[in-house]
């Protein structure tokens, strides 16, 4: 049991770091599949991900790269 949550422990700093990364210094596609785990993991939580993936939709190609992603 302790390893197992060390294990899953592991798994999600290298997530977080992953998204982290991502968000800084992606490509627009991945920045928005970033938000979109970010919004799906936590919805109440995560509010300024939504603004910020709706705000991507409002610029040239953004709206292709979210309908990519959801569709």
């Amino acid at each position: 049991m302790f390893v197992m949550c060390t294990e899953q422990e592991a798994s999600k700093k290298s997530s977080v770091a992953w998204l982290k990364t991502v968000l800084t210094s992606g490509t627009s596609a991945d920045r928005t599949a970033a938000l979109v785990l970010l919004i799906q993991e936590s919805p109440l939580h995560n509010l300024s991900s939504l603004d910020s993936l709706m705000s991507g939709v409002k610029k040239k190609g953004g709206r292709q790269d979210i309908l990519k992603i959801l569709g």
